[in-house]
């Protein structure tokens, strides 16, 4: 009878060792979360996105200024759409806003850029294509005029 009673006592888990158990889970839980840091990682994605879209739009103006007869810059990105370089106008991730666009010199030179919201290097906050360099890089504000 005594037997009995000692297996009974064996076969389940205390509800103090389970409360220890799932302190220990949400304690590892929370490490792995600062140490993954899901917001950063976001912001990481969201410029990837809008380096993507620069260089796309970037092919798409030097394939206007290339285009016969053409040998300026459009006015205005919305022409690449109008003229079907591009199906639809790509848009900021965060914002859903138009990205920026400058001409300048006789439209014989242009520079398409972004705000990035996780910047690698201090004081870096655009990315930038300048048609002069005919490369995209991070610059600092103020700095992408064509």
């Amino acid at each position: 009878m005594i037997l009995k009673s000692a297996q009974k006592k064996l076969k389940g888990f205390t509800l103090i060792e389970l409360l220890i158990v799932i302190a220990i889970l949400g304690i590892l839980a929370a490490a792995v979360l600062v140490a993954i840091n899901p917001g950063k990682r976001t912001r990481q994605a969201q410029d990837a996105q809008r380096k993507n879209d620069i260089g796309a739009l970037a092919t798409e103006i030097q394939g206007y200024y290339t285009a016969p007869g053409a040998g300026t810059y459009p006015a205005s990105l919305e022409v690449l759409t109008e003229q079907g370089y591009l199906k639809q106008m790509p848009l900021d991730p965060t914002t859903s806003a138009k990205y920026l666009y400058a001409t300048g010199g006789s439209a014989t030179e242009a520079s398409v850029y972004a705000t990035l919201a996780e910047p690698t290097g201090a004081g870096i906050k655009l990315w930038c294509y300048q048609s002069t360099s005919g490369r995209a890089a991070e610059v600092t504000t103020g700095s992408c005029a064509p």
